[in-house]
């Protein structure tokens, strides 16, 4: 998105021309192009794209946390409440990981230490960020447990002993544990059934209310985008193409490329035998096409896509897309 288009002043997050590479024997990696976010106070934002689109370093870079020396931010700003993350220094953003910014990692199966009970994982951050006692830490991480629905005596048990539901919701307590500004959820209902994943985003919906955090929530699910977010950006190689919010992009979707994701989805009313999948595959990030990234793979490529990379295009103050088809304020749909 352009930031001359947002209010700055009620977001919690700011990522603006961000840029991230990563340096492998292929090549460079390209791996986030120039992509810009705001998240407002109390909002979620879902990031949308395929496996290899760039959502998981983006949610990497919030924190700081993209690898090095392999992965380097090239450009851009992360400000979070004005401030920004790539100029601080290591004391400072031990101070905001875990307090100001939490994360819920993809796989609760690894996120966490197998060798400590559950109630020392959850009081490790309100012990350093609250610098309250061991006692007290314990105390209210068992209150933690009651909140995500496990009982609190459970405290000294250890990951082996619970479900792969019951692991994600401890990973959720570690993450509310000290009721974060901003949560980032990294797929966090991938590794679990379809049941238990239902009742994971209405705890973390609940949550979010209570303590009115703003979130980013990195899927590739739209059917999970439907039931927690507010607005969404699509995002590809390394690029958003659409942003805008649910009644944007469901009901009046404009990218061929948002448009082929949803026509790769089962349509339980019209009940067609067969998916109309996106034809092609995503780009290689070392070498990625000139011009729009997507054309390659897009029906409605013109001469112009083949060169020149698309800007945003403003369709209203709250939907924008990154595609020639379109000029500001251009409503024609394709």
């Amino acid at each position: 998105m352009d930031a001359k288009k947002v209010n700055t002043q009620e977001n919690t997050l700011e990522i603006k021309n961000l840029e991230i590479e990563y340096f492998s024997d292929d090549g460079i990696v390209k791996a986030v192009n120039g992509i810009d976010i705001f998240i407002k106070t109390g909002k979620t934002i879902g990031l949308v794209g395929e496996t290899g689109a760039g959502k998981t370093t983006t949610a990497l870079s919030i924190l700081n946390l993209v690898p090095e020396p392999q992965g380097k931010i090239v450009s851009g700003e992360i400000l979070l409440e004005g401030k920004n993350v790539l100029t601080m220094n290591e004391d400072e953003l031990e101070d905001i990981r875990g307090d100001k910014v939490a994360m819920i990692f993809q796989d609760p199966m690894t996120s966490l230490n197998p060798v400590l009970t559950i109630g020392d994982q959850i009081a490790e951050g309100l012990e350093i960020h609250r610098k309250i006692s061991k006692k007290e830490s314990i105390k209210q991480a068992k209150e933690m447990l009651e909140l995500v629905g496990i009982p609190g005596d459970r405290a000294g048990e250890y990951p082996y002993q619970f479900s792969g539901g019951m692991k994600q919701r401890v990973v959720i307590a570690i993450a509310l544990a000290c009721s974060p500004d901003l949560l980032i959820a990294d797929e966090p209902t991938t590794a679990l059934d379809v049941t238990i994943q239902a009742q994971v985003l209405m705890l973390i919906n609940e949550l979010k209310d209570k303590y009115r955090m703003s979130m980013l929530m990195i899927t590739h699910d739209l059917g999970i985008v439907a039931e927690v977010c507010d607005e969404v950006s699509v995002i590809y190689a390394g690029n958003i193409l659409e942003h805008g919010n649910l009644k944007d992009i469901f009901d009046n979707m404009l990218h061929p490329y948002t448009k082929g994701l949803f026509d790769a989805l089962p349509d339980i009313e019209t009940r067609r035998s067969e998916l109309k999948p996106i034809k092609g595959l995503t780009p290689d990030p070392t070498n990625l096409p000139s011009g729009c990234p997507f054309h390659p793979r897009c029906d409605y490529a013109m001469e112009v896509c083949f060169s020149v990379m698309p800007g945003n295009k403003w369709i209203s103050s709250t939907h924008c897309v990154q595609c020639h088809l379109y000029k500001d304020t251009d409503k024609n749909m394709l």
